[in-house]
C-alpha cells in the first residue's frame, strides 16, 4: 500500500457500463426517444473541490461511484489523473457497491479522520449507489458531501427543449430531496454545464441555483443557526416534572419543556403540537421512541433516562446523568424503646455472662470454707454485680483476698465501664431508625412497587440484583396512574425514580418535619438523561451547542425551580406545609423509665412488707425471750434478798 495514499477499489466497473461521452442529438428508434448518459466538466469539479479544500483542508476523500459509470473510459481516466495530481497526499477510498466489508459505518469510521469530504457520483436518486452511500455513511451523514450528477437525457442542450429541461429539473431536484430526506445536511450538487445547486431547507425545503455566482464560503453554511420559523412537530403529554400542560391546555411547562422551548428560540424554530393525531392518549415512551426511530418525528419535547439503551433511535447530547433508585415510604417509628433495646444487645449479654463466670470462679477459688460451694459463689457474684451488700464470707486479710480484689477491680474496669460508656453514647445521640434500604427489607415489608412496563423489563433483566421474589411485588401501571400517586406523595407504594424526579420530591418534602419518602440504596446506573433524536438529524449540532450553553450558564437549575413553582401554581403537585408549634415532651416519651420505676417500686414495697413481717416475728420472739429473761433475773434477785 502506498504510504501517501490509501486507494481501495472495491470492485471494478462491469463491462456493461455506459460510456459517459455525450451525444448532441436525440435518436429516434422505433418511435421512442433514446436517452444518453451526459458527462460533466472534470476540470470544473476539481476546481470547486480545490477551492473548498483551501478552506477546510480535508484529511480523507471518500468516493461513492455508481456502477453505471465506466472508470476505464477516457472521461474517467482524465478525471482521476487530474484529481490525483491536485491531491496527491490525501488518502482516498473508492466504493462501487455494497458487496465489500469496508462499506459499513464501522469500517468507514475506522478508516477516516475528520475533516473528510464525500463525493457521490450518481445518475439518479434511484441509483443503487445512493443507498450504498446512505448505509455506509450512517451516523456520519453530517460529513461534507458533494453529489456529482450524470443525468440520462436525450440531449445535453436541455435548454432547447421544454420536456428535456423538465426531465433535468426533476432529476437534480429528486437527488437533493433524497439527500435531505436522508439528512445529508452539508451538501450541494454539481452537474452538466457547470451547474451548481444548493439546498436551503428552512423554513421550507428549496433549491438555490448557484451556477453564476457561487463562492467558496457559500458552501456548507450553517443554515440551522436560523431556521426561519421551521415547524418542529412533537406530541406533548404530562410527564412531571419534565413536561406538563397549564390550565389552558396550551401552555407547556416543565424542565425539559423549558430547555426545548429555549432551543426553539435559539434556532428560530416553532413547535407544532401533534398530540391529537396520535392514538395513544398518555405518555408511552417506547411507542414515542419508535416513532422517532421511524422518522415520523425528528425529536420530542420529552426527555428520558436511557435505561435500556437498545432502541434504534439516536439521542441528543446528554442534559444530565441520572441514577435510577427505589423511593420508599419513610418509617416514622418512636425512638423511646430503642435505648434499652440497643444497650442490651447480644454482645452486652455475652459480656455480662462471661463476667459472671469469671468472678464466680474467683470467689469459689478464694473461699476459705470447706467444702466450697459453687452455687453460693455464683449467687455472691450476682449480688456483687447488682450492688448488693458486700461479701461476708471472705473477711480475712490473706493473699487469696488480694487476688479476689484484683479480679473484682478488673471486672469493674472492663465490664462496668464498657457498659456505661455504651449507654452514654446511646443517650447522647439518637439511635438510627431502621428504614427500608435493601432488597431483603422490601421483601420482608411486602411493599408494593409501581413501575411502567419498560421499567419492569429493565428490572427483570437484572435478576442478580432483583430476585424473582422481589419482582412479584412489582406492579405494572401506566404513566398517568403512577404520576397521580407519586406526585401526590401516596405512601402506599414504592416507586422507581430517576435523579431529576427525586429532586422534585425533595422540594415537596422540604418543609416537612419528617419526610414522606426516602431514597434507598437500591439503585442502578448511572444513565444518560437525553432527548430522543432521529439518526443523523439536522438538529444534532445546534441542539448540542444549546445544551452546552444552558449547562454552562446554570439555566438548568433555574428552569428546575421555575418548573417546580409553576407546577405548584397549576395544581399539578401539592406541597405539604406543617404549621404545628413545638410541643413539650409528654409522659409517654418516658414510658420505659416510668415502667421500670413503677416495677421497682412494686418490688421494693413487696420486699419492705416482707422485711416488716420478718422483723415483727423476730422482734416478737426476741422481746418475749428478753422479757422472760428479765423476769428470771428479777426473781433471782428477790430470792437472794430474802435470804
Amino acid at each position: 500500500m502506498d504510504k501517501l495514499a490509501a486507494e481501495f477499489i472495491l470492485r471494478p466497473a462491469s463491462a456493461e457500463t455506459v460510456d459517459p461521452t455525450p451525444t448532441t442529438a436525440a435518436d429516434a428508434v422505433n418511435g421512442t426517444i433514446v436517452k444518453h448518459l451526459q458527462s460533466i466538466n472534470n476540470k470544473f469539479v476539481i476546481n470547486i473541490v480545490q477551492h473548498i479544500d483551501n478552506v477546510y483542508h480535508f484529511h480523507n476523500l471518500i468516493f461513492y461511484i455508481s456502477e453505471k459509470l465506466n472508470l476505464n473510459s477516457a472521461g474517467g481516466t482524465d478525471f482521476f489523473n487530474r484529481f490525483w495530481l491536485k491531491f496527491p497526499l490525501v488518502p482516498r477510498i473508492i466504493v462501487r457497491n455494497n458487496n465489500s466489508s469496508a462499506n459499513s459505518s464501522t469500517s468507514i469510521r475506522s478508516l477516516i479522520s475528520t475533516p473528510s469530504l464525500v463525493m457521490i457520483f450518481t445518475t439518479h436518486h434511484t441509483d443503487p449507489i445512493m443507498e450504498v452511500a446512505s448505509q455506509g455513511l450512517k451516523g456520519m451523514r453530517w460529513l461534507k458531501t458533494i453529489f456529482v450528477l450524470f443525468p440520462y437525457l436525450s440531449s445535453s442542450e436541455y435548454h432547447d427543449n421544454f420536456d428535456t429541461f423538465t426531465q433535468f429539473s426533476n432529476i437534480f431536484r429528486d437527488v437533493l430531496h433524497w439527500a435531505w430526506a436522508k439528512q445529508f445536511i452539508n451538501t450541494f450538487l454539481l452537474t452538466i454545464n457547470n451547474n451548481v445547486y444548493q439546498l436551503h431547507p428552512y423554513p421550507k425545503l428549496s433549491i438555490l441555483n448557484k451556477t453564476q455566482q457561487w463562492r467558496t464560503w457559500d458552501f456548507y453554511r450553517q443554515y440551522n443557526n436560523n431556521m426561519m420559523g421551521y415547524p418542529l412537530s412533537t406530541p406533548i403529554f404530562d410527564d412531571m416534572p419534565r413536561v406538563f400542560r397549564g390550565a389552558d391546555q396550551k401552555t407547556v411547562y416543565g424542565t425539559s419543556a423549558k430547555l426545548f422551548q429555549g432551543f426553539l428560540q435559539f434556532v428560530n424554530a416553532t413547535m407544532l403540537d401533534t398530540t391529537a393525531n396520535l392514538t395513544i392518549k398518555s405518555f408511552d415512551l417506547p411507542n414515542l421512541l419508535e416513532l422517532v426511530a421511524q422518522g415520523v418525528y425528528e425529536t420530542l419535547i420529552h426527555s428520558y433516562t436511557d435505561l435500556v439503551g437498545n432502541y434504534s433511535v439516536s439521542f441528543s447530547y446528554p442534559i444530565g446523568i441520572n441514577d435510577w433508585c427505589l423511593m420508599v415510604p419513610y418509617r416514622n417509628d418512636s425512638l423511646q424503646e430503642l435505648y434499652v433495646r440497643e444497650a442490651l444487645q447480644d454482645n452486652i449479654w455475652l459480656l455480662l455472662i462471661l463476667t459472671m463466670l469469671y468472678v464466680s470462679f474467683a470467689i469459689w477459688l478464694c473461699t476459705p470454707q470447706r467444702p466450697r460451694d459453687l452455687s453460693a459463689a455464683l449467687m455472691q457474684c450476682i449480688c456483687s454485680l447488682t450492688n448488693s451488700p458486700p461479701i461476708f464470707i471472705l473477711r480475712s486479710a490473706a493473699r487469696r483476698m488480694r487476688y479476689l480484689y484484683m479480679v473484682l477491680s478488673i471486672m469493674g474496669l472492663v465490664a462496668s465501664n464498657m457498659y456505661i460508656s455504651k449507654m452514654t453514647s446511646y443517650f447522647t445521640s439518637a439511635p438510627p431508625q431502621r428504614q427500608l434500604n435493601t432488597v431483603q427489607d422490601i421483601i420482608d415489608a411486602n411493599l408494593r412497587i409501581l413501575v411502567q412496563e419498560f421499567e419492569y423489563n429493565a428490572l427483570s433483566s437484572r435478576l442478580e440484583q432483583f430476585p424473582t421474589r422481589f419482582l412479584k411485588q412489582v406492579n405494572i401501571a401506566d404513566a398517568n396512574f403512577i404520576q397521580q400517586h407519586r406526585d401526590l406523595l401516596n405512601a402506599t407504594y414504592g416507586y422507581f425514580v430517576s435523579s431529576d424526579r427525586w429532586d422534585t420530591i425533595v422540594m415537596l418534602q422540604k418543609h416537612l418535619r419528617v419526610p414522606v419518602f426516602r431514597l434507598t440504596q437500591i439503585c442502578t446506573g448511572p444513565f444518560y438523561h437525553v432527548f430522543p433524536m432521529h439518526l443523523d438529524s439536522h438538529l444534532r449540532s445546534p441542539f448540542q451547542n444549546f445544551i452546552l450553553i444552558s449547562q454552562e450558564s446554570g439555566l438548568g437549575l433555574y428552569w428546575k425551580w421555575e418548573a417546580f413553582w409553576e407546577a405548584l401554581y397549576m395544581g399539578a403537585i401539592r406541597m405539604i406545609i406543617v404549621h404545628e408549634q413545638p410541643q413539650p415532651l409528654s409522659m409517654s416519651f418516658f414510658s420505659s423509665m416510668m415502667r421500670t420505676w413503677c416495677l421497682g417500686l412494686v418490688l421494693a414495697g413487696f420486699v419492705f412488707v416482707l422485711e416488716m413481717k420478718w422483723h415483727q416475728l423476730v422482734l416478737k420472739e426476741y422481746f418475749l425471750k428478753l422479757w422472760n429473761r428479765l423476769r428470771r433475773i428479777l426473781r433471782r434477785r428477790r430470792s437472794i434478798r430474802r435470804k
